[in-house]
């Protein structure tokens, strides 16, 4: 039940508070007037060396900005402190392509627009470059005129969305904003004790009102004492799984380590090297809170997460708690909302802020994966065509789908563009679900069901598949009575596409958290299946350990040079026997 909640705690009432419009017409509300405090000085402590960011933007820039005569002078020296906290890094974007805050930010500021319809906070021509940058294939960040105006326009439509955003919050104080982009890199014992003393970016002061961040630093007190006293053992089993009955001095280390983490009790004198029913609760207890199945097994993919280091951990939790800066706090969409957290392959369904029901999906494999954004829920299609994406008809089609292909996949093509049919072999399955949004994900079916029983979901082409369609589309559709379970049912059946719109909108909210802390107290990890931690990890730590995706990634890289330098060799070694061919064939004709 607990895995199957997991992330409950982060979403009620203040993470992703639902407030109904007619309770905001009957309630009288007065915008704070603000003290402005006084213009920060430049951190001069901030260098090349230690710099979150390694792209800075010359300081005339940003005055030359500043002067430019539309700006009030209350947003003129707010800009202006943001940038000497920073010593004037960049804040948006790096060399290294676009940092995961600058997507957290515009998705927060179009999350306000959906329910707010503040025009005051829009600008189409940054909208439509922002959304061109987040969505290109590949991406090469200049300091040049183009991504200055960028940078600077970013950080001017921050602090007017904060301005309007929490305009009536008198506990919100816009010095925060300057520590919600990490500033310079400490290092990792640095920033544990930063945190756990509540200084620096970690103070009271600066931290975001959720509870789930202070629920976060309060669960390194426990992992800093583990790492004060040594850590815990690596756990190397010979067989492929551990299970009941098993003797090995590997059972007695991974009790131990279980002990370590508070998932078993007893004196290390009087653990055995037998796999017995007390361990089997402690694997099941530990499996609960990092996603697997409690089936009280110990197998080496479970054991892989098991040996993470203490300090990849504390490095976990502290990049996650950077994210919870970034958690939309309002909708006044419906008084439903529905989250989906990618690393936990779970959707979270919420009625007035509290948790309804939960159903595991299947999210975007690496090479395709599923995007951190915010939308509302809008229409059901049943039935629906899948119109095959180019990229997709390019590398497993090779481009140009033969006729039998096209018959044998129930395809056709239309326009120029491949789609498959409606019905059962179709990739959508028998329904979808719409929340518009500019990288083309949505929720559907899928003819793969065996692919739910897997602890690890992460096979689609970035879509969200759902495990229980049907009971999702009765769901959005309860508020229209001609739309039973038979009716919908048949819509699901009869090979014929329907757009149905929904009377009362949805919010959606895809998020990316590899650690949170449940509604028991207990602390969940996920991995990081798309490397997010692990780009992190290396912006904010002097000295990161790296990450299990880091480490992963690093032996796939190796073997893929290996291969590509077996392929070119093989290469060069046919264009030479190509080229003796050709001189033996011009020797014989002379």
């Amino acid at each position: 039940m607990v895995v199957q909640r997991a992330l409950i705690a982060i979403f009620i009432i203040s993470l992703f508070t639902i407030v109904s419009c007619k309770h905001e017409e009957k309630k009288v509300r007065e915008k704070v007037i603000r003290v402005e405090k006084p213009v920060t000085k430049v951190d001069i402590t901030i260098d090349t060396a230690n710099a979150f960011n390694q792209l800075f933007i010359d300081s005339s820039l940003v005055n030359k900005f500043l002067s430019s005569g539309d700006l009030s002078d209350t947003l003129i020296n707010r800009i202006k402190s943001f940038y000497n906290s920073r010593n004037y890094q960049y804040a948006w974007f790096s060399p290294e392509g676009l940092p995961e805050h600058t997507v957290s930010f515009w998705n927060m500021l179009k999350n306000y627009l959906n329910y707010s319809k503040d025009s005051t906070v829009y600008n189409k021509a940054l909208a439509a470059k922002m959304e061109s940058i987040i969505n290109a294939d590949s991406l090469r960040i200049r300091n040049d005129s183009t991504y200055q105006r960028l940078e600077l326009s970013l950080t001017k439509y921050f602090y007017l969305f904060a301005d309007h955003a929490y305009a009536y919050d008198p506990g919100f104080d816009m010095k925060t904003l300057e520590w919600y982009i990490p500033k310079k890199k400490l290092t990792l014992e640095g920033m544990l004790d930063s945190a756990i003393a509540g200084k620096g970016q970690f103070s009271e002061a600066y931290a975001p009102t959720n509870p789930q961040y202070k629920k976060l630093r309060q669960q390194l007190q426990k992992y800093k004492a583990i790492k004060d006293a040594g850590g815990w053992p690596k756990v190397n089993s010979p067989v492929e799984v551990m299970k009941r009955g098993f003797k090995d001095p590997s059972v007695k280390t991974l009790k131990k380590r279980l002990k370590i983490e508070g998932f078993l009790e007893g004196e290390d004198s009087t653990f055995t090297n037998t796999y017995d029913s007390a361990l089997a609760d402690a694997v099941n207890a530990i499996k609960k809170v990092y996603g697997y199945k409690e089936d009280g097994t110990a197998g080496k993919t479970f054991l892989k997460d098991v040996n993470v280091s203490i300090d990849e951990r504390i490095q976990q939790i502290l990049i996650n708690m950077e994210r919870m800066r970034w958690i939309p706090t309002e909708t006044r969409d419906s008084g439903r909302a529905i989250m989906v957290n990618i690393p936990e392959y779970k959707m979270h369904v919420y009625e007035n802020g509290r948790p309804a029901w939960d159903m595991n999906v299947v999210v975007g494999k690496e090479s395709n994966n599923t995007t951190v954004f915010t939308g509302v829920l809008k229409t059901v299609v049943f039935s629906p065509y899948w119109n095959v994406p180019t990229s997709i008809v390019k590398k497993e089609m090779h481009g140009h789908p033969s006729t039998g292909y096209l018959e044998k996949n129930h395809m056709e093509i239309v326009n120029g563009q491949v789609r498959q049919k409606p019905g059962p072999w179709n990739s959508l399955g028998l329904v979808k679900f719409l929340f518009p949004n500019s990288y083309n994900i949505y929720f559907h079916d899928s003819p793969a069901k065996s692919l739910f029983n897997k602890d690890k979901r992460s096979f689609s082409h970035g879509c969200i598949r759902l495990q229980e369609p049907s009971k999702f589309a009765a769901y959005v559709l309860d508020d229209s009575a001609h739309w039973d379970a038979y009716k919908i049912d048949s819509a699901m059946h009869s090979y014929k596409e329907k757009y149905v719109r929904v009377k009362h909108p949805i919010p959606v909210l895809i998020t990316y958290f590899t650690s949170w802390v449940d509604d028991e107290d207990a602390l969940n990890f996920r991995e990081d299946i798309y490397g997010h931690d692990a780009i992190i990890a290396k912006k904010m730590f002097l000295n990161s350990v790296g990450t299990t995706y880091s480490r992963q990634k690093a032996i796939r890289d190796s073997l893929q040079q290996v291969k590509d330098s077996i392929k070119a060799k093989e290469l060069e070694l046919k264009q030479k026997r190509k080229a003796d061919s050709l001189r033996r064939v011009a020797r014989g004709i002379r």
